[in-house]
């Protein structure tokens, strides 16, 4: 899927899940990959941020020591290449599973 697409997807994923969240949390953070700093989906942010709908939260580029949730991907990763899914609608299942694996917290 070329860059240009996944970036339209995310917008659209925005505006659909991200404005419903709003009711409960103001603040909103990401990291710098492309499809979060394409034009249409940073033009949303800032309109949101302008019209006090949420807060963005600045995030240093290249820095997954501050985000959780890379951890936790750098785990699952590899755990789920090693069930070897032939399609990405074979992953979900050993998905969830590597998740519960996950010991603690993350798990």
């Amino acid at each position: 899927m070329d860059s240009t697409n996944v970036a339209y997807r995310h917008h659209q994923h925005l505006e659909k899940c991200l404005t419903p969240l709003l009711a409960n949390f103001r603040f909103h953070q990401q990291d710098n990959d492309k499809k979060h700093t394409s034009r249409q989906c940073k033009g949303y942010l800032t309109k949101k941020e302008s019209d006090g709908v949420l807060h963005q939260m600045t995030w240093p580029p290249q820095s997954p020591d501050l985000n959780p949730i890379e951890m936790v991907w750098d785990k699952l990763d590899p755990r789920v290449k090693e069930k070897q899914p032939t399609r990405t609608q074979h992953m979900w299942e050993p998905l969830q599973d590597c998740w519960k694996s996950i010991p603690g917290e993350a798990g």
